[in-house]
């Protein structure tokens, strides 16, 4: 009987270490891309007011840091990348088995997609493009425990049941992982997984340089037939309005097509149908498609900005959702909207390129100074000369074709001083000092603080052959923060 005992002992012991080895060899090798965006989620599911869904246009377009530092609004951003509507419906699902927001926010890019499958998609789509979409889903199917909801959701979005399997189960398609593996994997035994500093958005920073904006259609043209994406944008509306949950219908800026324009427009009637505020950032004077956009579909962090501004704004004015600054029980949503408006200010200071240094100094985190000296091949670089004016807030520099030019941005008094040709300045109060500037040649312009005349902001023996100087300072000391000297080649500039 003794024997029989410890026999079942050690059955039971060997089963039990098995178990948990198979178990942790299953968290360390799957993707952590979809526990790295959804993390939080799961953590402030009560405390979310707003949840943002759609595709990557959501992502990289509504910056919930963003709104909580200007508006107290606290959200997730859900966004998937790929997502089409079935996906985003399905998600949503998952997501008020968690939390119940006042507000869910839906955006109807590829709402003319007609497809009902991800993994067989249509005709037009080579296997490439259903590899690519599968691969995409995990990133928002694979954080949600397996419930009656998921199973749904993954029987309606895919066909193939081996395929399937791979969300069922997801260590079907990471079990292969090993050669992959890193630190950053082995963080889950210890529960220190990185997480989305953002709620699930992810800024972008370059700048699309040659937009497509397409040509203006009525506002009747709609999409001819329902689709798979009108059909499943009525489920969501008729979801929210059934859970009594606020629902808006976006179109977020992006370069469009004659079709997109036509699901815009579309989106807009499905929205009138059941009384739902529609918000059309197409046609909304929200950005500035030629120095806010990433590239044709996704907006850069600047544009994101504006773009979780201005729905911030339409947001808070319906009065639902309550402004949670100030509450300690909140202090890490400001605590985050810290660290990124400071990741903003460094990327103004000092950039890889003196376009991306423009286009961050226009936010006014951070004082600037810019000077192009005459003759400078800048004056024919009208994108160059609009990053400029964003910062001047005016189009004085467009009709500059020769200089010099000077621009002083005081965030700290927030003035704005602009001289051109011949122009000088004097007695202008910045937290440099009081600076006055002087074109005296070519090759000698004065900048220089009352309180400090024997320095010259703007020359420098070893620099006089580089045409363009940007200065970067603090708002309340002064200190200069960054010096950087640029030579013009067209549309070229090197330091």
């Amino acid at each position: 009987m003794k024997i029989k005992l410890s026999s079942a002992i050690k059955t039971g012991l060997f089963l039990a270490t098995t178990s948990v080895c198979l178990l942790a060899a299953s968290a360390v090798l799957r993707s952590k891309e979809s526990d790295y965006k959804y993390a939080d989620f799961f953590t402030n599911a009560d405390k979310i007011d707003v949840l943002f869904i759609g595709s990557s246009h959501v992502i990289n377009a509504i910056n919930p840091v963003e709104l909580f530092d200007n508006f107290g609004i606290t959200s997730y951003n859900m966004g998937g990348h790929g997502s089409v509507m079935q996906a985003t419906y399905w998600e949503l699902q998952q997501a008020l088995e968690f939390c119940r927001p006042k507000c869910v926010v839906v955006d109807t890019y590829m709402l003319q997609k007609d497809y009902q499958y991800l993994d067989t998609m249509d005709e037009d789509y080579s296997d490439s493009d259903r590899e690519t979409s599968v691969a995409q889903l995990h990133l928002n199917m694979d954080c949600w425990p397996l419930t009656d909801v998921k199973s749904a959701a993954i029987k309606d979005l895919i066909e193939d049941p081996d395929i399937q399997k791979q969300f069922f189960a997801d260590f079907y398609v990471y079990h292969n992982r090993w050669e992959e593996l890193n630190s950053e994997d082995y963080k889950v035994l210890l529960g220190q997984s990185d997480r989305n500093p953002l709620y699930g958005a992810e800024m972008r920073y370059e700048m699309e340089l040659a937009p497509n904006l397409g040509v203006d259609i009525p506002d009747e043209e709609v999409l001819e037939d329902e689709s798979v994406g009108t059909m499943y944008l009525r489920r969501i509306i008729e979801s929210c309005q059934a859970n009594g949950i606020d629902v808006l219908v976006t179109y977020l800026p992006c370069s469009t097509d004659d079709s997109d324009k036509r699901a815009d427009n579309t989106a807009h009637m499905i929205a009138n149908e059941y009384g739902v505020p529609f918000v059309n950032m197409l046609k909304e004077d929200v950005i500035d498609f030629y120095t806010d956009l990433n590239d044709t579909g996704h907006l850069n962090a600047i544009g994101a900005l504006k773009a979780s501004d201005y729905l911030g704004d339409v947001i808070a004015k319906r009065g639902i959702v309550p402004d949670h600054r100030g509450d300690p029980a909140y202090a890490d949503w400001q605590a985050r909207a810290y660290l990124y408006n400071s990741a903003l200010n460094s990327l103004a200071v000092e950039s890889e390129n003196i376009y991306k240094q423009l286009h961050f100094l226009s936010l006014g985190g951070v004082s600037s100074i810019v000077y192009i000296n005459d003759g400078s091949e800048a004056f024919g670089d009208t994108f160059f000369k609009k990053l400029i004016g964003n910062i001047a807030g005016s189009d004085a520099i467009i009709s500059n074709t020769d200089g010099p030019y000077i621009l002083i941005n005081d965030a700290g008094t927030k003035k704005v001083y602009e001289a051109s040709a011949e122009k000088e300045l004097a007695g202008i109060k910045t937290s440099i000092g009081t600076l006055n500037y002087l074109p005296v040649d070519h090759l000698i312009r004065l900048l220089y603080a009352d309180e400090d005349p024997d320095t010259n902001y703007l020359y420098d023996d070893e620099k006089l052959n580089y045409d363009i100087q940007v200065i970067a300072y603090d708002n309340e000391t002064g200190e200069i923060l960054s010096h950087s000297y640029y030579k013009s080649y067209g549309c070229n500039y090197s330091q």
